[in-house]
């Protein structure tokens, strides 16, 4: 079996257009529809209904898209492992974070892991935790760091840090005297917060939905200085990971609230993926670093 063209028929269902798939894989479009063409005859089933005006996939033709993705996803995945075991230890690891977490904890690291193993590179995203989930399950990264609680399904998790969250205020503001406050005080304050991608967004308005009000988001960011800097201003209020906010800043104040709102991070993978030596090791120093001994579970697992 030709996985050339086994790969022309996936990109010309997923671009549902024989012009486009052929511009994305550098070929002409003469050349992809013969190739379609001889795939449908070695199959003896039509793929795809196509004229000038409408493109379809057949039955057969889903039936057959969903094995090519298995058949060369699982090829890739066999060049990967020879790769590794002539590479071992270099090569990238993708790896998705969100923003807030980053400078807290990572910066560190990952320049530890540099100093390491200088034949590894680090491809860092900074997204959301939802956003973080999707992009693992898709297998458009390798492994990920998430705010709990998240969606398990084919998802392995874990928790590297259990930690609280804390009101923030300005030193000008009329709570910035109080050691706990109440979330319920907080009914007629302005919110200023991480935007929807990010799980503490949802965990601040389930906290608030708990005292029997909705909060009065005036401002949504995903960069954490922005916020903070309008905190400084008094602005409005916020509420964030307490180790997000430096005791030294004279500027803030950081307060105890009720009800608790959990600060839980954790490292996760997609179930039953192959790790490369590379990804597997990126994987132990987090671990290692958090003082997670979760890794002989991880490589019990593969």
């Amino acid at each position: 079996m030709d996985l050339r063209k086994l790969t022309y028929f996936v990109e010309v269902i997923k671009e549902q257009s024989f012009s486009h798939a052929a511009q994305k894989l550098y070929v002409s479009q003469p050349m992809l529809s013969k190739a379609i063409s001889q795939l449908e005859s070695e199959f003896g089933a039509q793929l795809i209904k196509r004229n000038s005006k409408s493109f379809q996939i057949t039955e057969e033709g889903k039936l057959v898209y969903q094995k090519c993705i298995k058949i060369l996803n699982d090829y890739d995945e066999l060049e990967h492992i020879l790769d590794d075991s002539k590479n071992l230890l270099r090569g990238s690891v993708s790896i998705s974070i969100p923003l807030e977490v980053v400078s807290l904890y990572f910066i560190p690291l990952f320049i530890d892991i540099h100093k390491k193993y200088p034949e590894i590179s680090i491809d860092l995203h900074e997204e959301g935790s939802h956003t973080v989930v999707n992009a693992l399950v898709r297998d458009m990264i390798d492994i990920g760091v998430v705010m709990l609680p998240v969606p398990t399904h084919d998802i392995d998790v874990y928790q590297i840090i259990d930690d609280q969250c804390a009101l923030m205020v300005s030193v000008d503001h009329p709570l910035a005297s109080r050691e706990q406050v109440d979330i319920s005080e907080l009914e007629h304050e302005s919110f200023l917060l991480f935007n929807r991608r990010f799980v503490l967004n949802d965990m601040v308005r389930q906290a608030c939905y708990s005292r029997q009000f909705s909060p009065n988001i005036m401002f949504q960011s995903s960069n954490t200085s922005i916020v903070l800097g309008m905190v400084e201003k008094n602005q409005g209020i916020t509420i964030m990971p307490g180790p997000t906010f430096p005791d030294s800043n004279p500027y803030l104040r950081k307060i105890k609230i009720k009800p608790e709102i959990p600060w839980k991070l954790a490292l996760i993978i997609k179930k039953e993926k192959y790790l490369s030596p590379a990804v597997l090791q990126v994987v132990e120093e987090i671990l290692g670093y958090f003082g997670s001994n979760a890794i002989d579970e991880i490589k019990n697992n593969l």
